[in-house]
């Protein structure tokens, strides 16, 4: 069985970052390192937890299962669940019916908020990494509603809040993990068996009073809109196959 890493190890992480430093620095090193160990195991708390609910488990369940109440469950492993990044979901195999391009944009956003120095991955962060690809279908979607995605986007950036500093490892927010339960509603509500940048256009326009879906509303962008705009890119590519 794997040990755990011993004092000396420790130690050693210690010295590697604090080469030539005084006894006092290298006491505040050391709470970094601390910092860091519980950070990895909220994180590995907090994927198992992911994978308990991705094969049916309830928060109930899960409270049973500890002998304590749903609610008490839920501020036990919320934090943690919601400390999960985008590469620990796709470990999970949360993303497995995603398509390439729609697990490219949310790396993207993983990217934006790591520059705009956020310490979540938020529903803005995803409209951009959607935006950064103007060949997907979520993009034409909306060009095709008469909007302009390189104007969307401008009004964006201003809007979108820096600061005050990414962590190490920037989770996925409890705003965008909403986005990303919209989008499995929406991709069950189009009956498709693959999840793509369209889908979570769908999803982020179940914002109802949140910066990005008031964004797209000015913009012009709004559901039922798009919904049947996707449809018709869709069909429409059917249809140049069979031809």
């Amino acid at each position: 069985m794997p040990e755990l890493p011993d004092l000396t190890e420790l130690l050693s992480i210690v010295d590697e970052r604090s080469a030539d430093a005084d006894a006092l620095t290298r006491l505040t090193v050391a709470e970094g390192v601390l910092a860091d160990l519980r950070g990895v195991g909220d994180r590995l708390l907090g994927y198992l937890v992911e994978l308990a609910r991705a094969e049916g488990c309830s928060w109930s369940d899960i409270g049973d299962h500890l002998g304590i109440s749903r609610q008490a469950a839920q501020q036990r492993y919320g934090r943690r669940w919601s400390s999960l990044t985008v590469a620990d979901l796709a470990k999970s195999g949360a993303f497995e019916r995603y398509t390439g391009r729609a697990k490219e944009a949310l790396e993207r956003a993983e990217a934006h908020a790591r520059r705009l120095e956020r310490p979540a991955i938020e529903a803005g962060h995803v409209l951009l990494g959607i935006l950064d690809d103007p060949d997907t279908l979520a993009v034409r979607a909306i060009a095709a509603q008469g909007a302009d995605p390189a104007a969307l986007r401008s009004d964006l950036e201003q809007r979108l809040p820096t600061g005050p500093g990414a962590l190490t490892a920037v989770p996925v927010g409890p705003e965008t993990r909403r986005v990303l339960s919209a989008t499995l509603l929406e991709t069950a509500e189009l009956r498709h068996n693959y999840i793509g940048t369209e889908h979570m256009l769908l999803g982020l326009l179940h914002d109802k009073s949140g910066t990005v879906g008031k964004l797209l509303r000015e913009h012009g962008i709004v559901l039922d809109p798009t919904r049947q705009a996707i449809r018709a890119a869709l069909e429409a590519f059917l249809r140049s196959r069979e031809g």
